[in-house]
């Protein structure tokens, strides 16, 4: 356990070498949170009959934002390097479990954007704007709802990276599920609003919970917040075998083209 550990401090430490990158995120988040919450404010007070005030959108804009700068789905993009310069080789000799290894490395690279972009952005979005903050029986569902949607959004990223091995490259499936979670997700438009038909296939989907799952829990939208929670789970177990599946077929795959 202690090398993987060691890999995620890597990864924390590696992250610290670009720090004004972590001013821009920090800015950029502001921005789309201001840019969400002026839509809202026009939209709501011209349609008080969606049931929702301004408060909530404000919420639910700084929540999904903060969400989606934690999830781990661009694990595939480090993948897709090692496949491109051969570097894959080298990181399967190496005495760990090479999901094990992505998932710490990651998991590094998410503690840091913690610290240093999403609670600063946080912080910024409740002095400018004002939120409320989430009522102490909604604050569990949602704490677990967020670790739910890093896990889910891992094994995303990990499944675009095991695909990759096939394609040797991820640009077309990166695009694809780029806009997948875009719209399903709830980040661009939440799936209250969406239409009865959009609405199904979009709770039929995973996507959910990297954004509109944890925003609505810590709304207290969701009637029954564990029921959800457990659905989200079946997700991430179905989504673990498939990966588990790939994994053992990418393995055989770059054996056979390694000679």
């Amino acid at each position: 356990m202690k090398k993987y550990v060691s890999y995620m401090q890597k990864s924390f430490f590696l992250c610290l070498s670009y720090r004004s990158e972590v001013w821009l995120r920090i800015l950029g988040n502001v921005v789309i949170i201001y840019i969400q919450v002026s839509i809202w404010s026009s939209l709501i007070r011209h349609a008080a009959h969606y049931g929702f005030t301004l408060e909530d959108m404000i919420a639910y804009s700084i929540v999904t934002t903060a969400v989606t700068n934690l999830l781990m789905t661009n694990v595939f993009r480090s993948v897709d390097s090692k496949l491109k310069s051969g570097d894959i080789c080298m990181d399967l000799q190496k005495p760990v479990v090479f999901p094990f290894y992505l998932f710490f490395y990651q998991l590094g690279i998410t503690a840091f954007q913690t610290l240093f972009t999403t609670i600063p952005s946080v912080a910024l979005a409740f002095l400018f704007f004002g939120f409320q903050p989430p009522e102490l029986n909604k604050l569990i569902p949602f704490l677990f709802s967020v670790l739910l949607a890093l896990l889910i959004s891992f094994l995303f990223g990990y499944l675009i990276a095991l695909i990759s091995f096939w394609f040797l490259t991820t640009f077309a499936l990166e695009w694809t599920f780029g806009a997948l979670m875009l719209i399903f997700s709830g980040s661009f438009l939440p799936i209250w609003f969406f239409t009865p038909v959009w609405a199904k296939i979009a709770e039929a989907l995973p996507f959910q919970y990297l954004g509109f799952i944890p925003s609505a829990i810590y709304m207290g939208k969701v009637a029954e917040p564990y029921m959800a929670l457990g659905k989200g789970a079946l997700w991430a177990l179905f989504l673990l075998l498939v990966v588990s599946f790939l994994w053992k077929k990418a393995i055989n795959r770059l054996e056979v083209q390694g000679g």
